[in-house]
């Protein structure tokens, strides 16, 4: 009787502390995305450090409009916080993104954030 009190108890406490953590990660997930349609560089980054939240580790979870974080700082023209998401992913991660030929195909070949993806990437 007493361990089936105790595993009651341990797994609702666990799904109490699970419900807010994933409320939380849903309202900085939006919070991103707000952020980089208003291309404020400075709010994402207090968000990323008051969250401990490091990039690499979410960027391929997080999407905005159903698009990546750089996809969709492209399209809402916010060059600051796109150039600041390029300079935080590894090399590898865009060049799997293929975003020089995504931009190209959904006309934005002309966004300066692909100079610097080609410069992070190595392939100017």
């Amino acid at each position: 009787m007493q361990k089936k009190f105790l595993t009651a108890a341990v797994l609702l406490s666990v799904a109490a502390f699970t419900a807010p953590m994933t409320q939380a990660q849903e309202q900085w997930g939006v919070s991103l995305c707000e952020y980089t349609k208003a291309d404020d560089k400075n709010r994402i980054r207090k968000l990323l450090s008051d969250n401990k939240i490091n990039l690499r580790k979410i960027y391929d979870a997080v999407q905005c409009n159903k698009e990546s974080l750089i996809k969709f700082a492209m399209r809402s023209d916010a060059y600051e916080v796109g150039s600041f998401f390029v300079k935080q992913m590894p090399a590898k991660s865009l060049q799997a993104e293929d975003l020089e030929n995504w931009a190209n195909t959904n006309g934005m070949g002309q966004s300066p954030l692909i100079n610097d993806i080609k410069a992070r990437i190595g392939a100017d």
